[in-house]
């Protein structure tokens, strides 16, 4: 593992030493660090002598921004030490004694084998300790399932901006491409290799290669996990890409009983992680792949457009899921089901004619063959057609949506990220408190009231 050293004195010496007596690489040993710095080396880990180096609690969050792992040798005066003691930064004394750089090695080692998490270390470095703790223990839904009845409603783009928005938030995220139809949600994210694939586990499974006992499950937890590739600078965010068009027919994609012990394992696995899982889902219910998403999450965000057809094909698409699960556990059950975890999301909004789109809806589902109550979740407005080209053709994952808005600011993504955030609550009350906090909304500017202008 590769270490950048910061430090100019007689305890960074000797920790350079260290450092390559136990196999590690100085990747370089500077005197002073800046934000602009740490891109210039390849490293892991950041080492910071602070009584020897120049280095601000700026740099060091720009590192845990990068999914660096931060380490401090101070003294216990030292400013740096304070902050990162509250962010739960490992911290060792100034002058270290041999048991302090015994310790210091041992956290290196155990890095080196991913035996600490560079995702936990961002968190707390952005939210402190204690809102990190709060943060995590308080999510109200861990599973989430992204659908759409029809295409061209921005389903991938909001499932993308959704799991992107938590991750900046400082949540643990795990998003799958779990659209059968062939998912674009790599191409969004710019990923150009990954780990693995949603379907390379289908095919472990169906081949009998899965885990079958008890231990075996418990360690494919573990395999779940290595599945998903880390996106490079938010170390908050990893990813399973799905299948592409040329897989389309493979036979694992029809194993029913395969894939819903993948699509429960990887769940499973994210909310043992203590993160969100959020699942992109094709738009036809009846696919093995999608109902196994849909019937093992706890929400599911249903994305529309404020147009006829689209309120049409959500009353189809819920009367045929309700008529499915009527079948199985009774239709008083079904409509349990739906209303307790459906989270209707409308996308594209502009405020005039969306009130008449959604009472169409509302009296849709309540016919005398359905009677469901859905009530908006979340309203996203629609984004200026530069901005939105910017996001899918530039060659930075950090273009899309919410990301460019935590980096920029720009006024015409503001209302757009607000109103992400506002649905995104629905499955993780504090989303808005630590996105204040990281940076992604700016808490020294008034909300704009996107939704209160649309409802007035």
């Amino acid at each position: 593992m590769q270490v950048l050293l910061i430090g100019s004195g007689t305890v960074a010496s000797q920790l350079q030493l260290k450092l390559a007596e136990f196999g590690f690489t100085t990747a370089a040993s500077l005197s002073t660090a800046n934000p602009q710095m740490l891109a210039f080396f390849d490293y892991r880990a950041l080492l910071v002598v602070a009584p020897e180096a120049a280095v601000s609690p700026e740099t060091l969050r720009a590192a845990a921004e990068m999914g660096k792992l931060l380490y401090l040798v101070a003294g216990e005066s030292d400013g740096l030490a304070a902050w990162a003691n509250g962010a739960g930064i490992p911290t060792y004394a100034y002058p270290p004694s041999g048991v302090d750089i015994d310790r210091l090695l041992g956290e290196l080692k155990r890095a080196e084998t991913g035996g600490r998490g560079a995702d936990d270390q961002f968190r707390r470095s952005l939210l402190g300790s204690e809102a990190s703790a709060r943060l995590q223990s308080g999510m109200a839904v861990r599973k989430i399932a992204v659908t759409s009845p029809k295409g061209g409603t921005g389903k991938t783009t909001t499932a993308v901006n959704l799991a992107v928005a938590l991750a900046l938030s400082g949540v643990s995220t795990y998003l799958v491409d779990a659209d059968a139809n062939a998912g674009a949600l790599q191409y969004h994210l710019r990923m150009t290799w990954a780990r693995s694939t949603l379907l390379g586990l289908l095919r472990k499974e169906t081949a009998g290669t899965g885990p079958r006992e008890a231990l075996d499950r418990i360690a494919a937890g573990a395999r779940f996990l290595d599945a998903f590739t880390e996106i490079e600078k938010l170390p908050t965010l990893k990813v399973l890409p799905g299948v592409v068009t040329g897989e389309l027919s493979d036979a694992a994609l029809q194993d029913d009983a395969a894939i819903d012990r993948v699509i429960e394992g990887l769940f499973d696995a994210g909310v043992g992680a203590n993160g969100v899982v959020v699942m992109d889902v094709g738009i036809n219910p009846a696919h093995p792949l999608h109902r196994a998403a849909l019937r093992a999450a706890e929400g599911i965000a249903i994305v529309i457009k404020p147009e006829i057809p689209d309120v049409a094909e959500v009353r189809h698409w819920l009367d045929r899921m309700v008529g499915a699960l009527a079948g199985r556990v009774g239709r008083e059950a079904a409509y349990e089901f739906i209303g307790s975890r459906v989270k209707l999301c409308y996308n594209m909004v502009v405020a005039n004619g969306f009130k008449g789109i959604h009472s169409l809806l509302t009296r849709e589902l309540a016919g005398d063959d359905i009677a469901l109550k859905l009530t908006p979740n979340g309203v996203l407005p629609v984004v200026e057609p530069h901005a939105a080209i910017q996001s899918v053709n530039s060659a930075r994952a950090e273009d899309i949506f919410a990301w460019r808005y935590r980096r920029e600011k720009p006024e015409e993504l503001r209302a757009y990220t607000e109103a992400l955030v506002d649905f995104a609550c629905h499955f993780v009350p504090l989303a808005r408190e630590s996105a204040h906090r990281t940076g992604l909304l700016d808490p020294d500017r008034p909300k704009l009231g996107f939704l209160k202008r649309l409802f007035t």
